[in-house]
């Protein structure tokens, strides 16, 4: 009895590992061909009293992979490229590192500059064959480390809509000084406190530096990241 119940588990397991197998085969092949995208990003942070409001989002940095490649994650430490987006707007680092890495396709920083509060934009993105995932990184400015974006999202069918909600890199604390901002707020880019935490939903603007909370803090989604096929 023992041994055809064995006998059956091992059956079951192998299944399972054929079909795990042809998923992922199916994934690396599918979509063959260029497809176009457009990728529209908005800000929902509150407009605030003054331009360019309360959280403009920093130049977007796009990045298209296959399923080898990850450039963020929640619950992971943030890499330098990630941090020095987080923290200081600096799109230089990641888009030079990404291209060597194995499963990137392309990256590239959205033209435009900074996407103020309340403002929409709209970029273009090919993928091709297995690179058909796309993540996107940009700072809310006038933070310490916050950060929106996609992880890993694969772009398929027609397109679809999220809305996003700010990321804590974990690689500076929340000090709320002004001394450690590059945003509007002030204008101090490359000055650290370092924290050495993993990627985590952010709490918002505490009031608990020189930050005026009723200003500069947020409620739910930060941005809503739209995607339409075009081609």
């Amino acid at each position: 009895m023992r041994k055809l119940i064995l006998l059956g588990l091992i059956a079951l397991a192998a299944t399972a590992l054929a079909v795990g197998s042809a998923s992922a085969d199916d994934d690396e092949h599918e979509d063959d061909g260029t497809k176009t995208w457009r990728v529209t990003i908005s800000n929902l942070t509150p407009a605030g009293p003054g331009a360019p409001g309360s959280q403009p989002l920093s130049p977007p940095l796009f990045v298209v992979h296959s399923r080898q490649a990850n450039v963020w994650s929640v619950g992971q430490i943030a890499s330098h490229g990630v941090a020095a987006i987080a923290e200081d707007a600096n799109n230089a680092p990641l888009e030079s590192a990404l291209p060597a890495v194995q499963g990137v396709k392309t990256v590239f920083t959205g033209a435009g500059g900074p996407i103020p509060s309340g403002a929409t934009r709209s970029f273009t993105v090919e993928t091709s064959g297995r690179f058909n995932r796309l993540s996107v990184v940009s700072m809310l400015v006038n933070t310490n480390d916050a950060f929106t974006g996609l992880d890993s999202l694969r772009l398929r069918g027609h397109g679809s809509a999220h809305e996003t909600m700010a990321y804590d890199a974990g690689s500076e604390r929340n000090n709320e000084l002004k001394s450690h901002i590059p945003g509007p707020c002030c204008g101090n880019p490359f000055v650290r406190d370092p924290e050495g935490a993993v990627i985590a939903p952010h709490e918002g603007i505490t009031g608990g530096g020189e930050l005026n909370q009723a200003l500069y803090d947020w409620n739910g989604a930060v941005a809503r990241i739209t995607i339409e096929r075009v081609s």
